[in-house]
């Protein structure tokens, strides 16, 4: 009885250094370091996986729209050259696409199925800045309100566990690309007020059926983010937009998680051998499939 007494009071004073030592950590300090971190970063490379569902009802429909997709990608900041390969798996019809990218002396290059593009760059910073894309998930972490929930070990490392929700404009600004995403492959008219863009997002109820989750684990040791989840649902009806029509439900989830690795290390970043020598000029539109993660780009 001793012993077991004596592994209960032990448990007690573990789980209490360790809520007080998360208490300890100032977040906003821990913001500031993480964007000082991403902002020194000279090589990184990362994962992410997105799962796609929307299902469409009324009174004689039911329809439903999964997919998932899957991105690697690596950035050598010394060298000015970045690259990711993306795959997006339909599961409604067992279609996989897949796109590449390439950023390397000053040119980018898309490889979309079997057909590749290479693309007139004016502003070369511009678009490393969109292969470096650790700096914004910073940005996003920096502008929401997160707290520090605990710690967990990844790899042998510890890491701050945080969670949150972005702010009012960012947030609103997630409801609103998820919006738009979810009529592209819906079987209902999109609403002629969001055809104009005269549908003002704070005049409906999107935001009180809506909801938007952010995970990070950050290194103790440096700050860096290691991985990111968001997860993120939204309900849509006539009600909610404040419209007239015929009724109708929409409800759309987006679940990813973005895993970052390697900084710091050597990166190889070079054109497949298959690259033809003369590409066609640049593509025109994309594939709506893309668009239910929130962004006509992989």
């Amino acid at each position: 009885m001793k012993t077991n007494l004596f592994l209960v009071v032990l448990s007690i004073l573990l789980l209490t250094s360790a809520f007080a030592m998360t208490e300890e950590v100032n977040v906003d300090l821990l913001k500031q370091n993480m964007m000082q971190s991403a902002d020194n970063l000279t090589t990184y490379a990362y994962k992410r996986t997105a799962e796609s569902k929307v299902v469409y009802s009324n009174e004689s429909l039911k329809k439903d729209f999964r997919a998932v997709k899957t991105t690697n990608g690596k950035l050598d900041l010394i060298s000015q050259a970045g690259s990711w390969n993306a795959q997006l798996k339909d599961n409604s019809n067992v279609e996989v696409l897949s796109w590449d990218g390439y950023f390397l002396n000053g040119s980018e290059y898309w490889k979309e199925g079997k057909e590749w593009t290479k693309f007139a760059v004016n502003d070369s910073e511009e678009v490393l800045e969109d292969y470096n894309e650790l700096p914004g998930q910073v940005a996003l972490i920096d502008y929401s309100n997160m707290q520090i929930v605990g710690t967990d070990i990844i790899d042998g490392q510890e890491y701050y566990k945080l969670v949150g929700s972005p702010k009012e404009p960012v947030f609103n600004g997630f409801i609103g690309m998820q919006l738009i995403a979810a009529y592209f492959p819906s079987p209902f008219p999109m609403p002629d007020e969001l055809k104009g863009g005269n549908l003002d997002i704070n005049s409906t109820d999107l935001i009180n059926n809506s909801n938007i989750i952010l995970t990070a684990w950050v290194s103790e040791k440096d700050s860096l983010l290691k991985r990111l989840d968001i997860n993120s649902n939204l309900s849509i009806t006539p009600e909610i937009l404040n419209i007239t029509s015929e009724n109708f439900r929409i409800q759309t989830y987006i679940n990813e998680s973005t895993t970052y690795k390697d900084f710091g290390s050597p990166m190889k970043i070079s054109l497949p051998k298959e690259a033809p020598k003369n590409m066609s000029s640049r593509l025109e539109g994309t594939d709506w499939r893309w668009a239910v993660f929130g962004s006509l780009r992989p």
